[in-house]
């Protein structure tokens, strides 16, 4: 069984799917899935690969990315070591997701488990968002990211991404008091945006301190013409005591100060993401049923994990209201490099996991619902 587990994490390896380039993967999932005894196996139309096993209750949600980022790594095992694009970010999570409900195959009822590889995580996160539209709904949720197998990350910040776009008059730069700079208008804003999240730091926890970035800037077209157009694009992360409608809100009426300034520039704004923040109550069933399925496997305790990024769980916990959290193989330091590779050993502990996740969850329900 553990020489077919790693056989099947190679192949995945081997598909080489960056955003958008997935589809490849979901015919050789859906297609492996149905052969491992899942039911109703569906490809989405975005290419979501989503199958079940057993039924009633509880329900589970096992979900995993099926892309990448961008950069072919050649795949290869060495020293109890796989290596490839994928290995942690996040194949191996989705790969041991699928070996374990497959254990469940005709092994009587532990409720109904359903198993999604989804495409566009490192992107736009279109497909949980086709998942939630079709409804894809169970009582409890598990993302696979890499978070090591000993750590469960319970709570993501959210996420605005906003484009601040100042657009002047372009005259010669031997004559610059003819208009005004763009650039400059467009960093007067930003600083005040920068001011304003500045306020929102707590020194002593990142997790619930607001933080803002440029990420991005583009502006001008010639060394010796004054700029007449800027954009910068900001990246804001919004801690779960705050939404982002309220700091979307906010930054909006610092702009609106601005506006007020019949001198000053017209501003333009656009949003690329809003995500909003999201963190599982400690004393729900799943993280008892996780904690004690880590323990079982690693004789550890597990670390319970409050993560500055933005996730695939925020959206799915906010549109389903129910106990979420994001669980996975693999050292996160190594996602998105170089030289990305996964402990196969840890690899097949995961895997163990959550199998042994799913039994808890079954007892702790039936318990808590008598």
């Amino acid at each position: 069984m553990e020489e077919n587990a790693v056989n099947f994490l190679e192949d995945i390896l081997r598909i080489y799917t960056p955003s958008g380039k997935e589809e490849p993967l979901s015919r050789f999932l859906a297609e492996k899935m149905k052969r491992f005894g899942f039911k109703d196996v569906i490809i989405d139309k975005v290419n979501n690969v989503i199958g079940t096993i057993g039924s009633d209750s509880p329900s589970l949600l096992l979900c995993g990315h099926m892309d990448t980022v961008p950069g072919i790594q050649p795949v290869k095992i060495s020293e109890g070591l796989m290596f490839g694009r994928g290995a942690v970010d996040a194949k191996s999570s989705l790969a041991a997701m699928i070996m374990a409900a497959s254990k469940f195959v005709d092994k009587g009822n532990f409720g109904k488990i359903i198993v999604a590889g989804v495409v566009d995580e490192e992107g736009t996160g279109m497909g949980i968002k086709e998942l939630i539209k079709n409804d894809v709904k169970a009582d409890y949720a598990i993302f696979g990211e890499p978070s090591g197998i000993e750590n469960i990350t319970i709570g993501y910040k959210g996420r605005i991404s906003l484009t601040i776009i100042c657009k002047t008059a372009s005259v010669h730069a031997s004559a610059p008091w003819m208009s005004q700079n763009a650039i400059e208008k467009a960093f007067e804003v930003w600083n005040a945006v920068r001011a304003y999240a500045l306020e929102k730091k707590d020194e002593k926890n990142r997790f619930d301190s607001l933080t803002a970035c440029v990420t991005k800037i583009r502006g001008g077209t010639a060394h010796n013409v004054l700029p007449g157009a800027c954009r910068i694009t900001l990246d804001i992360r919004i801690p779960p005591k705050m939404s982002c409608s309220t700091v979307y809100q906010d930054i909006m009426n610092i702009i609106e100060k601005y506006q007020t300034d019949l001198s000053f520039p017209k501003i333009g704004v656009e949003v690329g993401d809003m995500t909003e923040p999201f963190e599982t109550d400690r004393n729900s069933l799943l993280i008892k049923a996780l904690a004690m399925a880590i323990f079982e496997i690693t004789r550890k305790r597990p670390l319970l994990l409050r993560k500055t990024g933005t996730g695939d769980m925020n959206a799915y916990g906010h549109a389903f209201k129910v106990p979420v959290v994001t669980y996975g193989p693999g050292n996160p330091h190594l996602s998105h490099t170089r030289k990305e590779f996964i402990e196969i050993s840890e690899y097949l502990s995961s895997i163990e996991i959550y199998r042994k996740v799913i039994i808890n969850l079954y007892k702790f329900h039936q318990i808590d619902r008598n």
